[in-house]
This record gives structure tokens, C-alpha cells and sequence, in this order.
């Protein structure tokens, strides 16, 4: 249930950068038209390395506006490049822990009888011997 919560919210985040990022471009887009001040390209950038890079994109196609300006274009692509890349190795780690084999209860650590009895704050002790179990196993 937590892991579902943190996806929603994060998916909430995603959307609601996105919206802003647009409305950045838009905003950066009725400022040229009308000669007005304009909002800075590293602000611009920035909307999207923080996760609205689709919104940025979306809005520099649909308005037209930063679509041929370089270097502009090249850092908002290599921004791109970037989330996909941190999404493709994001979604790898998560795969692999899936198919992590769960700790069985026999394979858990015990505590020996040295280390039970021993005082609360004591060093822990160490044994390099395999458990009781595996030895009288073989």
C-alpha cells in the first residue's frame, strides 16, 4: 500500500510540473510576441530537469516557440535523454529486487548462546563455525 501511495504522489508531481512547465513556455511565448520582458532560458530549463521536460517539449511543438534556437534545443533533448535514462535504470533495479528470491526463515541469522547471553552494549561475537543445524545436517 505505501509503495501505491508513493507512485500516486509522484505521479501527481510529474503531472503538476508538467502543467507548470507549459504554462512557463506559454507565459515565455506571450512575452516575445509582445516585445515584454521574457523569462530567462535557464529558468526554462530548469522547469524541465526538475521532471517537466515532457511539458516542455509538448509546449515547444505545439507553440512553436525555442524549436530551432540552439543550444537551447540540444540541452532541452540531452535533459530528455537524461530522465529516460534514470527512468530505464529506475524500472531495471525495481525489476531485478522483484525477482530477488525472498529470505526463508531457516536461512535467517540466530543468535548463539554467547551472543544471547552476552550484556546489553557488549561487542557482538563472531564465529566463523556454520549453525548447529548444518552440522548435525551433514
Amino acid at each position: 500500500m505505501t509503495i501505491f501511495l508513493i507512485l500516486l504522489a509522484f505521479i501527481a508531481y510529474l503531472v503538476l510540473v508538467n502543467l507548470a512547465t507549459y504554462r512557463q513556455f506559454a507565459s515565455d511565448k506571450q512575452a516575445a510576441i509582445a516585445k515584454d520582458q521574457r523569462t530567462p532560458e535557464a529558468t526554462l530549463l530548469w522547469w524541465a530537469a526538475i521532471g517537466g521536460w515532457a511539458g516542455a517539449k509538448y509546449a515547444q511543438q505545439k507553440l512553436r516557440h525555442k524549436s530551432s534556437k540552439e543550444p537551447f534545443r540540444s540541452q532541452l533533448n540531452l535533459i530528455g535523454v537524461k530522465h529516460a535514462m534514470t527512468t530505464a535504470t529506475v524500472v531495471l533495479v525495481l525489476g531485478f529486487l522483484a525477482l530477488w528470491p525472498a529470505a526463508s526463515p531457516s536461512t535467517a541469522p540466530t543468535l548463539t548462546a554467547a551472543q544471547a547471553s552476552a550484556p546489553a552494549g557488549a561487542p557482538p561475537v563472531i564465529s566463523l563455525r556454520p549453525p548447529a543445524a548444518y552440522r548435525a545436517a551433514r
